[in-house]
């Protein structure tokens, strides 16, 4: 594989993706929006003022594995989590948000590119907006490897027709991405 991303003088980072990739990498950011929008926590007592006043988050952890794995605990004993989570999670989850919707912009503004008869798109990512692309990634990454039931980078022993491998070589290539996000970005 080659580089997707690469650094410009003036500090902007640039990829050239084929039209299909930035339909799939909107489409997973799209489905990260969905489900952290379908997760929400609902406050724990809508009828104590001051909680209103906090929007403190429910102390129970996610119910959704991929929910749980982007808002893991913070704390092994179980009250210290829970009070973690309630004062913390609404902040986590719009931060995600909003790194996700950074990403979402780029990708919708990405501009025509004609590159060896290939129509392909060029994406801009500011860089003021690299650590949210590449925390949007990382959540990418945790949701589907999540979704998979990976546990470690080694590759599963799936047979050959199972539908699984094809959403790991989607995981693979997020993987190869957010790699060449970093390379541009340390260069």
């Amino acid at each position: 594989m080659g580089t997707a991303f690469r650094r410009r003088r003036d500090g902007t980072l640039t990829a050239t993706l084929h039209p299909g990739e930035i339909d799939l990498l909107a489409s997973l950011v799209g489905q990260l929006l969905e489900l952290l929008a379908d997760g929400e926590p609902q406050a724990t007592g809508p009828s104590d003022p001051l909680e209103r006043v906090l929007d403190l988050a429910s102390p129970d952890p996610p119910s959704d594995p991929v929910l749980r794995r982007l808002f893991p605990d913070a704390y092994a004993e179980e009250s210290s989590a829970a009070d973690f989570r309630r004062s913390t999670e609404r902040g986590l989850r719009d931060v995600k948000r909003r790194n996700a919707l950074v990403v979402l912009g780029a990708l919708e503004r990405a501009e025509p590119t004609r590159r060896d008869s290939d129509e392909r798109r060029t994406v801009r990512v500011e860089a003021a907006d690299t650590e949210s692309w590449m925390r949007a990634l990382t959540d990418l990454r945790l949701a589907l490897g999540t979704r998979l039931g990976l546990e470690q980078d080694d590759d599963p022993e799936w047979d050959e027709g199972d539908p699984r491998r094809y959403v790991l070589s989607v995981y693979e290539w997020l993987g190869w991405l957010q790699d060449t996000l970093v390379r541009a970005v340390m260069r």
